[in-house]
């Protein structure tokens, strides 16, 4: 069988060629998307349908192997993007001071350390468990069907260049042009709903495109906003719980931040809690095959047991220095801090894969604001640099084992050898947190100038467009702890509700209507509508025709207006646009 698979090329210089710049193109779309919506989708779809068209029409040639070779090189680096986005950003709104290159060798250190720790685990998820991995075996029947991966590659294209066009319109204003279509159109004034109603829908075919691609999970989401902002905040007002000097719209934003925010932190919580003991017995048997004898006694189709120790080793090691000098902890704090957050990303790895594998649901914000929200407690309140480092790298490793375990899967199903997916993930991990924190940078400082004042305005956060939500809720979070005014009962009650609604058989119902609590509803909205629109089309045309042609399209509506966003940012950082 060895034989036979070594006779189709896998590594290949297009297949490098091709899954690098697909990587980059998706990390820089879906960590905009992150910073704008608070939650991103899986790019591996997307890179197995863009990977058949520009190997097929541009080098005339790819086997289904090496294009799992592109999409694991392509969703290797993307991968990192919600683990940055859902923390980081925190420290820029903070204005707290750290050292940029000391934070990226810290997530680079725990993109190499998820890889590296979950690829031993392989044959028990894969060969004994037989997890299904959802998405990894919706991207094996992507890769065979190439002559269909090139007519969606253009589906894709084409969604692209209508969300860009629309995107460009919206911001004629910026270009000192006469305003042609808003970038959102407020329902609630026009339909004179009172001011507390916050019915402002965005005009962006980013968040309907990925709620399309959420299909009914995206529902749910909708749901969590709807709650929210149109049943608790007029609940609120009508017991009268609101200050009297508080009025209009401003009546939200107090019960936002003293309510929802706070349950909905809970709810991600609870649910994050009970994903952890969903998962315990299959935990259980992974753990308790993971030994010394089982990891010297791999397969040749395996990576060498011996280059994973060289490899974890050198980047723990790059860890420690990343906790030791991005503050003034002593260096018995760091050696401890990254021993614990190395153990807790590991265990949270295999938690994750293993939720992942069963549900195709990654809880990984949940699991990023524990370890945060534990480290604060223990450390002097003005270390929030080295927990927040902490919790970034803990997250991009916990999103890079989920992933490397997805593309295992894809590859044991259309044939490919393990090793290479996993010596191509190794090398690429770290890839992923240096775009994703630059384009971070790029967007935090391409805020406009203040009229009034002259000073430089933060290009996201609150009272901006890109509100960046999982990272000011962790903000809340630690400001709570540092504070020493936890709301306990508004966390409890979430919690609560948060692990009720993990029973509904619904994979991480709790955890997705908990993030919607403290989304801004201004892109829950459309979000919700190409919820609405991919049922539309499932019940119209079925489910094969929506994942197959729908899919791709929506994709491109994320990829166009992203890239166009990106495009935007760097003209007015570098004095083109003001």
């Amino acid at each position: 069988m060895k034989n036979d698979r070594t006779k189709y090329p896998e590594i290949t210089p297009q297949a490098i060629l091709v899954g690098f710049t697909i990587g980059l193109l998706m990390t820089a779309s879906f960590s905009y998307a992150a910073l704008l919506l608070g939650f991103s989708t899986n790019g591996s779809p997307v890179a197995a349908v863009l990977g058949w068209g520009i190997m097929r029409t541009i080098f005339k040639r790819g086997t289904i192997v090496e294009n799992n070779i592109v999409q694991t090189i392509a969703s290797g680096i993307n991968t990192a993007t919600s683990g940055v986005i859902f923390t980081l950003p925190i420290l820029l709104i903070r204005g707290v001071d750290f050292n940029i290159w000391w934070i990226v060798a810290a997530t680079v250190a725990g993109a190499i350390l998820g890889v590296g720790f979950i690829i031993p685990i392989r044959k028990q998820m894969l060969d004994i468990e037989r997890l299904r991995f959802p998405s990894g075996t919706a991207v094996a029947s992507i890769l065979r069907s190439p002559a269909e991966g090139i007519k969606k590659s253009r589906l894709l294209i084409y969604g692209a260049l209508i969300s860009a066009s629309v995107f460009f319109f919206t911001q004629f204003p910026k270009m000192g042009l006469p305003e042609i279509l808003s970038d959102s159109i407020d329902f609630g004034a026009l339909l004179n709903f009172p001011a507390y109603i916050n019915n402002v829908w965005a005009i962006s075919l980013l968040s309907l495109g990925i709620g399309f691609i959420s299909g009914r999970n995206g529902l749910f989401v909708l749901a969590g906003g709807i709650l929210a902002y149109w049943f608790i905040t007029p609940f609120v007002i009508s017991l009268g719980w609101i200050p009297e000097n508080i009025t209009g719209a401003g009546m939200t934003t107090f019960i936002h931040a003293q309510m929802t925010r706070p349950i909905g932190i809970g709810m991600l919580i609870g649910g994050s809690l009970m994903s952890i003991i969903f998962t315990l017995p299959a935990l259980k048997a992974t753990i308790k095959s993971f030994n010394i004898k089982s990891l010297n006694n791999v397969s040749s189709d395996e990576l060498p047991i011996k280059t994973l120790y060289i490899v974890t080793i050198a980047a723990f090691i790059l860890f420690f220095f990343a906790a030791w000098f991005t503050s003034s902890v002593s260096f018995v704090t760091a050696l401890i801090v990254s021993l614990v957050g190395t153990i807790w990303l590991m265990f949270a790895g295999i938690i994750i894969s293993q939720a992942t594998g069963m549900t195709d649901w990654t809880p990984i914000s949940g699991m990023s604001l524990l370890a945060v929200a534990i480290l604060m407690m223990f450390l002097p309140s003005d270390q929030i640099v080295t927990a927040v480092l902490i919790g970034a790298a803990v997250a991009v490793a916990i999103a890079e084992s989920a992933d490397m375990m997805q593309d295992l899967k894809t590859g044991y199903l259309v044939g490919s050898i393990p090793a290479k997916q996993q010596t191509v993930q190794l090398i690429v991990a770290g890839i992923g947190p240096i775009v994703s924190i630059a384009v971070m940078m790029l967007i935090w400082n391409s805020g406009a100038i203040d009229a009034v004042t002259g000073a430089k305005l933060p290009g996201f956060g609150p009272g901006t467009d890109v509100q960046a939500p999982q990272a000011v809720a962790l903000g809340a979070t630690i400001d709570s702890i540092i504070q020493g005014n936890v709301p306990g009962d508004k966390f409890l009650a979430g919690g609560i509700i948060g692990a009720l609604l993990s029973f509904s058989g619904i994979p991480g119902l709790g955890v997705i209507m908990g993030i919607a609590m403290y989304l801004s509803i201004k892109h829950i909205l459309p979000y919700g509508l190409g919820s609405i629109l991919n049922l539309i089309v499932v019940w119209k045309k079925g489910k094969d025709w929506s994942e197959k042609w729908g899919v791709p399209f929506a994709a491109g509506l994320i990829v166009g207006e992203a890239l166009l966003i990106i495009m935007f940012a760097f003209l007015t950082v570098s004095g083109v646009l003001e």
